[in-house]
Protein backbone atom coordinates (compact mmCIF):
# COMPACT_ATOMS: atom_id res chain seq x y z
CA UNK A 1 0.00 0.00 0.00
CA UNK A 2 1.32 3.26 -0.97
CA UNK A 3 2.28 5.66 2.06
CA UNK A 4 -0.78 7.72 3.26
CA UNK A 5 1.27 10.77 3.63
CA UNK A 6 2.56 10.36 -0.05
CA UNK A 7 -1.14 10.07 -1.43
CA UNK A 8 -2.03 12.91 1.04
CA UNK A 9 0.52 15.36 -0.64
CA UNK A 10 -0.69 14.04 -4.10
CA UNK A 11 -4.19 15.36 -2.84
CA UNK A 12 -3.31 18.57 -1.55
CA UNK A 13 -2.22 19.00 -5.19
CA UNK A 14 -5.66 20.12 -6.18
CA UNK A 15 -8.86 18.11 -5.56
CA UNK A 16 -10.70 19.95 -8.27
CA UNK A 17 -8.16 18.59 -11.02
CA UNK A 18 -8.14 15.38 -9.28
CA UNK A 19 -11.76 15.00 -10.19
CA UNK A 20 -11.67 16.86 -13.13
CA UNK A 21 -14.36 19.64 -12.42
CA UNK A 22 -13.76 23.90 -12.13
CA UNK A 23 -14.10 25.20 -8.69
CA UNK A 24 -17.42 26.54 -9.34
CA UNK A 25 -18.86 23.04 -9.81
CA UNK A 26 -21.94 22.77 -7.53
CA UNK A 27 -22.44 19.05 -5.58
CA UNK A 28 -24.83 17.16 -8.53
CA UNK A 29 -21.44 17.95 -10.87
CA UNK A 30 -18.72 17.01 -8.18
CA UNK A 31 -20.93 13.68 -7.22
CA UNK A 32 -21.37 12.81 -11.08
CA UNK A 33 -17.73 13.57 -11.69
CA UNK A 34 -16.73 10.90 -9.09
CA UNK A 35 -18.72 8.52 -9.92
CA UNK A 36 -17.44 8.92 -13.74
CA UNK A 37 -13.97 8.79 -12.15
CA UNK A 38 -15.19 5.10 -10.63
CA UNK A 39 -16.04 4.06 -13.70
CA UNK A 40 -13.04 5.48 -15.38
CA UNK A 41 -10.76 2.97 -12.96
CA UNK A 42 -13.43 0.25 -13.56
CA UNK A 43 -12.71 0.27 -17.09
CA UNK A 44 -8.91 0.59 -16.90
CA UNK A 45 -9.25 -2.38 -14.42
CA UNK A 46 -10.87 -4.84 -16.70
CA UNK A 47 -9.03 -3.74 -19.76
CA UNK A 48 -5.57 -4.14 -18.42
CA UNK A 49 -7.00 -8.12 -16.23
CA UNK A 50 -4.67 -8.03 -13.92
CA UNK A 51 -1.99 -6.36 -15.39
CA UNK A 52 -2.42 -3.00 -13.23
CA UNK A 53 -1.01 -3.02 -10.07
CA UNK A 54 -3.63 -2.89 -7.30
CA UNK A 55 -1.79 -0.51 -5.43
CA UNK A 56 -1.82 1.78 -7.90
CA UNK A 57 -6.00 1.30 -8.59
CA UNK A 58 -6.26 1.68 -4.76
CA UNK A 59 -4.02 4.70 -4.73
CA UNK A 60 -6.69 6.47 -7.08
CA UNK A 61 -9.95 5.71 -5.42
CA UNK A 62 -7.85 7.17 -2.02
CA UNK A 63 -7.34 10.01 -4.11
CA UNK A 64 -11.16 10.08 -5.62
CA UNK A 65 -13.27 9.53 -2.47
CA UNK A 66 -10.83 11.88 -0.66
CA UNK A 67 -11.78 14.80 -3.25
CA UNK A 68 -15.43 13.67 -3.55
CA UNK A 69 -15.92 13.46 0.77
CA UNK A 70 -14.13 16.81 0.95
CA UNK A 71 -15.68 18.98 -1.96
CA UNK A 72 -19.00 17.37 -1.19
CA UNK A 73 -18.61 18.78 2.58
CA UNK A 74 -19.43 22.55 2.03
CA UNK A 75 -17.55 23.27 5.25
CA UNK A 76 -14.45 21.13 3.75
CA UNK A 77 -14.69 22.40 0.71
CA UNK A 78 -14.80 26.51 2.33
CA UNK A 79 -12.10 25.84 3.87
CA UNK A 80 -10.18 23.56 1.06
CA UNK A 81 -10.96 27.04 -0.81
CA UNK A 82 -9.39 29.59 1.22
CA UNK A 83 -6.39 27.34 2.05
CA UNK A 84 -6.19 26.48 -2.24
CA UNK A 85 -6.18 30.40 -2.77
CA UNK A 86 -3.75 31.16 -0.03
CA UNK A 87 -1.33 28.23 -0.32
CA UNK A 88 1.10 28.56 2.65
CA UNK A 89 4.56 26.95 0.60
CA UNK A 90 7.81 27.93 2.47
CA UNK A 91 10.03 26.57 -0.46
CA UNK A 92 8.09 27.39 -3.13
CA UNK A 93 6.66 30.97 -4.31
CA UNK A 94 3.01 31.24 -4.93
CA UNK A 95 3.35 32.64 -8.30
CA UNK A 96 5.75 29.76 -8.82
CA UNK A 97 2.66 26.81 -8.79
CA UNK A 98 1.80 25.78 -12.02
CA UNK A 99 -1.87 26.58 -11.93
CA UNK A 100 -1.34 30.33 -10.90
CA UNK A 101 1.28 30.71 -13.42
CA UNK A 102 -1.81 29.56 -16.08
CA UNK A 103 -3.91 31.33 -14.66
CA UNK A 104 -2.11 34.82 -14.66
CA UNK A 105 -1.64 33.82 -18.47
CA UNK A 106 -5.01 33.65 -18.72
CA UNK A 107 -5.69 36.83 -17.31
CA UNK A 108 -3.74 38.50 -19.15
CA UNK A 109 -5.02 37.58 -22.09
CA UNK A 110 -8.72 37.50 -21.08
CA UNK A 111 -10.04 40.93 -18.61
CA UNK A 112 -12.94 40.18 -17.04
CA UNK A 113 -15.27 43.43 -16.30
CA UNK A 114 -15.99 43.87 -13.17
CA UNK A 115 -19.75 43.37 -13.74
CA UNK A 116 -19.33 40.20 -15.10
CA UNK A 117 -17.40 38.74 -12.50
CA UNK A 118 -19.72 39.59 -9.92
CA UNK A 119 -22.29 38.00 -12.05
CA UNK A 120 -20.81 35.08 -12.24
CA UNK A 121 -20.26 34.85 -8.50
CA UNK A 122 -23.74 35.53 -7.84
CA UNK A 123 -24.37 33.00 -10.21
CA UNK A 124 -22.31 30.25 -8.41
CA UNK A 125 -23.58 30.90 -4.57
CA UNK A 126 -26.94 30.64 -6.74
CA UNK A 127 -25.96 27.21 -7.85
CA UNK A 128 -24.85 26.15 -4.54
CA UNK A 129 -27.81 27.07 -2.87
CA UNK A 130 -29.95 24.65 -5.07
CA UNK A 131 -31.79 21.91 -3.85
CA UNK A 132 -29.19 18.78 -4.80
CA UNK A 133 -31.04 15.27 -4.16
CA UNK A 134 -33.67 16.71 -1.76
CA UNK A 135 -30.70 18.81 0.03
CA UNK A 136 -30.38 22.73 0.26
CA UNK A 137 -26.68 24.10 1.07
CA UNK A 138 -28.07 24.99 4.47
CA UNK A 139 -28.87 21.30 4.91
CA UNK A 140 -25.60 19.87 3.81
CA UNK A 141 -23.69 21.99 6.07
CA UNK A 142 -26.25 21.25 9.04
CA UNK A 143 -25.58 17.68 8.58
CA UNK A 144 -21.84 17.56 8.46
CA UNK A 145 -21.94 19.59 11.97
CA UNK A 146 -23.96 17.06 13.03
CA UNK A 147 -21.58 14.45 11.98
CA UNK A 148 -18.61 16.15 13.05
CA UNK A 149 -19.79 16.30 16.73
CA UNK A 150 -20.57 12.49 16.44
CA UNK A 151 -17.49 11.62 15.20
CA UNK A 152 -15.49 14.21 17.65
CA UNK A 153 -17.52 13.02 20.86
CA UNK A 154 -17.23 9.21 20.28
CA UNK A 155 -13.62 9.31 20.01
CA UNK A 156 -12.92 7.96 23.63
CA UNK A 157 -15.51 5.34 23.67
CA UNK A 158 -14.39 4.00 20.08
CA UNK A 159 -10.96 3.66 21.35
CA UNK A 160 -11.99 1.98 24.55
CA UNK A 161 -13.79 -0.39 22.21
CA UNK A 162 -10.04 -0.73 20.27
CA UNK A 163 -8.68 -1.67 23.44
CA UNK A 164 -11.36 -4.27 24.38
CA UNK A 165 -10.55 -6.22 21.15
CA UNK A 166 -6.96 -6.23 21.74
CA UNK A 167 -7.13 -7.23 25.66
CA UNK A 168 -9.47 -9.96 23.95
CA UNK A 169 -6.37 -10.91 21.80
CA UNK A 170 -8.82 -10.45 18.86
CA UNK A 171 -7.18 -8.05 16.25
CA UNK A 172 -8.77 -5.31 14.96
CA UNK A 173 -10.23 -6.34 11.71
CA UNK A 174 -12.71 -4.20 9.93
CA UNK A 175 -15.27 -6.37 8.44
CA UNK A 176 -19.09 -5.15 8.30
CA UNK A 177 -20.18 -6.14 11.60
CA UNK A 178 -16.99 -3.95 13.17
CA UNK A 179 -18.10 -0.86 10.62
CA UNK A 180 -22.01 -1.63 11.80
CA UNK A 181 -20.84 -1.46 15.55
CA UNK A 182 -19.11 1.35 15.15
CA UNK A 183 -21.44 3.48 13.62
CA UNK A 184 -24.14 2.36 15.98
CA UNK A 185 -21.39 3.63 18.30
CA UNK A 186 -21.34 6.55 16.78
CA UNK A 187 -24.97 7.01 16.83
CA UNK A 188 -25.38 7.17 12.58
CA UNK A 189 -27.76 6.08 10.82
CA UNK A 190 -27.79 4.78 7.80
CA UNK A 191 -29.94 7.92 6.53
CA UNK A 192 -27.68 10.02 7.70
CA UNK A 193 -24.60 8.57 6.05
CA UNK A 194 -26.49 8.42 3.02
CA UNK A 195 -27.48 12.31 3.11
CA UNK A 196 -23.60 12.82 3.70
CA UNK A 197 -22.34 10.31 1.11
CA UNK A 198 -25.04 10.57 -1.12
CA UNK A 199 -24.64 7.12 -1.91
CA UNK A 200 -27.92 5.02 -1.58
CA UNK A 201 -28.46 3.49 1.78
CA UNK A 202 -29.08 -0.13 -0.13
CA UNK A 203 -25.16 0.17 -0.82
CA UNK A 204 -24.06 1.35 2.29
CA UNK A 205 -25.79 -1.24 4.25
CA UNK A 206 -24.84 -3.87 1.70
CA UNK A 207 -21.58 -3.28 2.82
CA UNK A 208 -21.91 -3.67 6.80
CA UNK A 209 -24.04 -6.80 5.80
CA UNK A 210 -21.13 -8.27 3.16
CA UNK A 211 -23.78 -8.03 0.70
CA UNK A 212 -21.44 -7.87 -2.46
CA UNK A 213 -23.96 -8.66 -4.76
CA UNK A 214 -24.93 -5.21 -4.92
CA UNK A 215 -21.91 -4.19 -6.48
CA UNK A 216 -21.44 -4.63 -10.19
CA UNK A 217 -17.94 -4.25 -9.46
CA UNK A 218 -14.98 -4.36 -6.86
CA UNK A 219 -14.38 -0.48 -7.75
CA UNK A 220 -17.63 0.22 -7.00
CA UNK A 221 -16.99 -1.33 -3.62
CA UNK A 222 -14.33 0.14 -2.77
CA UNK A 223 -15.33 3.52 -3.59
CA UNK A 224 -18.20 3.26 -1.47
CA UNK A 225 -16.44 1.79 1.21
CA UNK A 226 -13.56 4.68 1.48
CA UNK A 227 -16.56 7.29 1.55
CA UNK A 228 -18.07 5.54 4.30
CA UNK A 229 -14.73 5.15 6.03
CA UNK A 230 -13.81 8.69 5.04
CA UNK A 231 -17.30 10.14 6.78
CA UNK A 232 -17.31 7.80 9.60
CA UNK A 233 -12.90 9.38 10.53
CA UNK A 234 -12.00 5.84 10.20
CA UNK A 235 -8.29 4.67 9.14
CA UNK A 236 -9.29 4.29 4.99
CA UNK A 237 -6.36 2.47 4.08
CA UNK A 238 -6.34 0.01 7.17
CA UNK A 239 -10.53 -0.02 6.26
CA UNK A 240 -9.65 -0.98 2.25
CA UNK A 241 -7.00 -3.58 3.29
CA UNK A 242 -9.19 -5.47 6.05
CA UNK A 243 -12.57 -5.38 4.29
CA UNK A 244 -11.27 -5.78 1.10
CA UNK A 245 -9.91 -9.35 2.04
CA UNK A 246 -13.15 -10.29 3.81
CA UNK A 247 -14.53 -9.73 0.19
CA UNK A 248 -12.01 -11.83 -1.55
CA UNK A 249 -12.06 -14.29 0.68
CA UNK A 250 -15.73 -14.27 -0.02
CA UNK A 251 -15.25 -14.84 -3.50
CA UNK A 252 -12.84 -17.49 -3.33
CA UNK A 253 -15.23 -19.56 -0.91
CA UNK A 254 -18.50 -19.13 -3.49
CA UNK A 255 -15.64 -19.73 -6.77
CA UNK A 256 -14.93 -23.24 -4.77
Amino acid sequence: MTNHSKTSAKIEENLYQILDVPNTANLAEIRQAYEGKLEETHLEAFAAYSLLPEEETEEKLLQFSHAYITLANPIARAKYDDELNQPNIPDKKKSDLPEVRAKKAKESTTKIPEKNKSEEKAKVSKNEAQVVAGQTLKERQDYYLKLSAKNEHTEDSIQEFYNTLKTGGSEITYNGAVLQQIRKMKSISINELAQITCIRGAYLKAIEEEDFSKFTSEIYLKGYLLCYAESMNLPTEKVLDDYIRVYKNSARSENG
